[in-house]
């Protein structure tokens, strides 16, 4: 009995392991999750979308619409071979690491979001914000190129266009 609840823990441990890796991702933005339903509300968020719109001012707008198609074809990918996995293996529900945990209340979320940016527009935070943006825009041009750059996706793209 001991050895069988051992030998289940660890394939367990396999399962949960395996689902991690297989995480959701937009490799454009460097965006990556463990739920569906995260990475469905960034590829529609203005975030994507004007990295996107970015990146189409240096590259055709062919290249650029197929990149989308690329990102969530992987996704709905993904999505089945976590499916798969889960049915194959079982699903198990993970224990809450956080139940019966308290914590103290500075850790808080502030709830009064339009305010805080208006302080930290009053500091002079949000112009390093537009800065960071513009530069993390530029990274994703060059992640972009990369990505377009594999030998797989070369193939792939050449067939889109045509």
């Amino acid at each position: 009995v001991k050895k069988k609840r051992e030998k289940q823990r660890r394939r367990d441990r396999m399962r949960d392991r395996a689902m991690d890796r297989i995480q959701f991702a937009c490799s454009v933005c460097k965006f990556r999750s463990l739920e569906e339903e995260e990475i469905q509300r960034h590829l529609q968020s203005k975030f994507h979308r004007d990295t996107l719109r970015y990146i189409g001012t240096k590259l055709p707008d062919k290249t650029v619409q197929f990149l989308q198609e690329y990102i969530v074809n992987r996704n709905r990918k993904i999505e089945k071979r976590r499916q798969e996995l889960t049915e194959k293996e079982g699903n198990k529900q993970r224990p809450d690491p956080f139940k019966g945990r308290k914590f103290p209340k500075f850790l808080g979320i502030p709830r009064d979001i339009p305010g805080t940016l208006r302080n930290s527009q009053n500091f002079g935070i949000f112009p390093f914000f537009q800065l960071a943006a513009e530069q993390f825009k530029k990274t994703s041009l060059h992640v972009a190129k990369s990505v377009l750059n594999n030998k797989h996706i070369v193939k792939m793209l050449e067939k889109y266009l045509q």
